[in-house]
């Protein structure tokens, strides 16, 4: 069957073959460094690698998602939890040459928050923000199959 194998066909198998080989390799070396440092041999706690994808997709709601203004359920969800913990609604805004500034609207009118209240705001966005992400990926989807 091989002979009738086109030769660019051969070739792909072939770059296949040689980087599952290279990732076989990679792995035991990786399994003999830690060994060498006197560390279990298996991988760290996956919760490691979770909280770093957990910081990577809040970052990313963080810088883009919630500031250009998107109506993603997640980002609306942030920004109602970050008016519960401020006490009031927020609006975002972006002056000429500044940073993201928060403007609480109340009763009285849109009034900008006190520059320590920005300050707090922007770490409780923050928290709110990693918590939720944390949140939803602990909530998994039910199998297809059990629906």
């Amino acid at each position: 069957m091989e002979e009738t194998m086109n030769p660019q066909l051969r070739s792909m198998l072939r770059g296949y073959e040689q980087q599952l080989l290279s990732a076989r390799r990679l792995a035991r070396l990786r399994v003999k460094m830690r060994l060498a440092e006197g560390e279990p041999p298996h991988d760290p706690d996956p919760e490691i690698k979770r909280r770093a994808y957990v910081e990577k997709v809040a970052r990313e709601l963080y810088e883009s998602l919630i500031y250009t203004g998107s109506d993603n359920p997640m980002v609306e969800e942030i920004r109602r939890e970050l008016g519960k913990s401020v006490g009031q609604e927020l609006l975002f805004t972006y002056p000429p040459g500044e940073q993201l500034r928060f403007v609480g609207r109340g009763p009285q009118g849109s009034q900008p928050l006190s520059e320590d209240a920005q300050k707090q705001t922007r770490f409780a966005l923050w928290r709110i923000t990693r918590q939720l992400v944390h949140q939803s990926m602990l909530d998994k989807p039910p199998p297809l199959g059990s629906r």
